[in-house]
Order: structure tokens, then C-alpha cells, then sequence
């Protein structure tokens, strides 16, 4: 009988865990759910590329230590296969407890990979959207990945 606790069954649990952990400003808690990987990406909406956990681990605390980041999804897909599940999001984020209004909106790719300790995120990749480009998002057939 293997020893690895999973503590999460699907890799929906793992985007949303991504989610509460920016909002909690948990930068610790947000780098867990990622594969124990130096190869380990995410590109930031203003196309900064984060490589590895050390990277990952100085941006998300310099983020967080400023103020939590909420994280409101407005569309997506997703697309799962044998160990590897991909989501193409539009969000809408919003920077700090008491704002109402997004201050950003982005197209995110999520990239995940199945191992032994169940889901993990392997890639994040964020792009700027404008508002018009959120508009017609919800009115399009289909979403291109990033």
C-alpha cells in the first residue's frame, strides 16, 4: 500500500488551491502545489518568465508581501489526457481585499502534470486582456491556448 498522502484527487482542486493560497497571501502554500521540479515555469502577465522554485518563491512572496491577490475566473476550458491536464482561463484579478473592480484582466494557461503525490502545476502562463477582449471571449465558439 503506497505511503503518499494525496491531498488532492483532481487537478481542478490544485487551480483552485492556487487560487485560495493567493488570496490568502500564502506564497509557501501556493509554490507547495507545484512539481518538486527545477524545470518548473510561470510567465507573468507582463511577461517576466519565472524558472525553477527559487524564482517562483521570490516573485509570489514579493506579490503577496504587498497585498493578496484575488483571483475571479470568468471563462474556461479544460483539456485532460493521461496524466497531463491543461485549463485556458480568462480571470479577472483583483489586487487587495477591498476592491470590487478587477485591475486586471488575463488570459491563464494552466499546465498540470499527474505523479505520485496526485496533481501538481507545471506551468502558468498569463497574458494581459482587455476589457473588449474579455467581452468577446464569453461570445467566442473557442479558446486557443497560450
Amino acid at each position: 500500500m503506497p505511503r503518499f498522502a494525496r491531498l488532492f484527487d483532481s487537478a481542478e482542486d490544485i487551480v483552485e488551491a492556487f487560487r485560495e493560497a493567493m488570496k490568502l497571501r500564502d506564497a509557501d502554500g501556493a509554490l507547495r502545489l507545484w512539481l518538486d521540479e527545477d524545470s518548473v515555469t510561470c510567465v507573468m502577465p507582463d511577461g517576466q518568465r519565472l524558472i525553477g522554485h527559487e524564482h517562483l518563491r521570490q516573485a509570489f512572496a514579493q506579490l503577496l508581501d504587498v497585498q493578496p491577490v484575488l483571483i475571479d475566473v470568468m471563462e474556461t476550458s479544460s483539456h485532460t489526457s493521461m496524466g497531463v491536464a491543461i485549463f485556458d482561463v480568462t480571470e479577472a484579478l483583483r489586487f487587495g481585499d477591498d476592491r470590487v473592480e478587477a485591475d486586471l484582466y488575463v488570459h491563464t494557461t494552466y499546465v498540470l502534470m499527474q505523479n505520485h503525490e496526485g496533481w501538481r502545476l507545471a506551468h502558468i502562463h498569463c497574458s494581459p486582456a482587455n476589457a473588449a477582449q474579455v467581452a468577446t471571449v464569453s461570445t467566442a465558439p473557442g479558446q486557443a491556448l497560450h
